[in-house]
């Protein structure tokens, strides 16, 4: 049995073959949930998790979802150590996944160390609903002692500039999905995009 698992969210799924590129710029369907798996997995291992990816589409999302379901299903297998990984739709259930620990377990919140969320700026709270501190502040009162308190590694990225998209990515791809390759290849919270003459800048 694992010590810590990563619980890795797929994007929303499509079988349109022109919306999402793979890590090589080519668009093609994603039914089972976009996501550039193999950067996913690799940086959950790179933290020493076990990659655990959900076999579900970022969309529908909600609490109750066939994502979020399958989730909370994998986070209630065994009391391993959790960091879950939220691409783009899965970014936004794993905002549901939490809500609904807080409201109906609060105590498992504790078994969480770290989160990622790529690629799911949401318009609710942006960051902010990703820390710890808003799910302390979440839990009733009634549920926690006087010392009851979260505390997670957070990290969390909207979309990469087009300056930071891998080599061979043809200039203009929409940089999207390239959130995980980005992150894997290493994302400082504070990069600041070149001027732009950059030649990846150019659209």
């Amino acid at each position: 049995m694992a010590d810590k698992k990563m619980l890795i969210l797929r994007g929303n799924g499509t079988t349109d073959p022109n919306t999402y590129p793979d890590e090589q710029g080519k668009t093609r369907p994603w039914p089972d949930g976009a996501l550039h798996e193999k950067a996913a997995r690799a940086f959950a291992k790179q933290l020493d998790y076990q990659d655990v990816v959900i076999d579900a589409p970022g969309w529908p999302q909600g609490p109750d979802s066939k994502q979020a379901t399958k989730a909370l299903e994998e986070f209630h297998k065994d009391d391993a150590t959790i960091g879950f990984y939220g691409f783009s739709g899965g970014g936004y259930n794993v905002w549901h996944i939490l809500k609904s620990l807080a409201g109906k377990e609060p105590q498992s919140l504790h078994r969480i160390d770290r989160l990622v969320v790529l690629g799911a700026p949401n318009k609710l709270g942006g960051k902010a609903i990703y820390k710890p501190a808003y799910y302390t502040a979440l839990v009733n009162t009634k549920a926690k002692g006087k010392d009851w308190k979260l505390d997670w590694d957070l990290i969390y990225r909207e979309n990469p500039h087009p300056s930071q998209l891998p080599n061979g990515v043809p200039t203009g791809t929409d940089t999207h999905m390239f959130g995980p390759d980005v992150l894997l290849a290493g994302w400082p919270e504070d990069y600041k995009p070149p001027a732009a003459s950059h030649p990846r800048s150019k659209k």
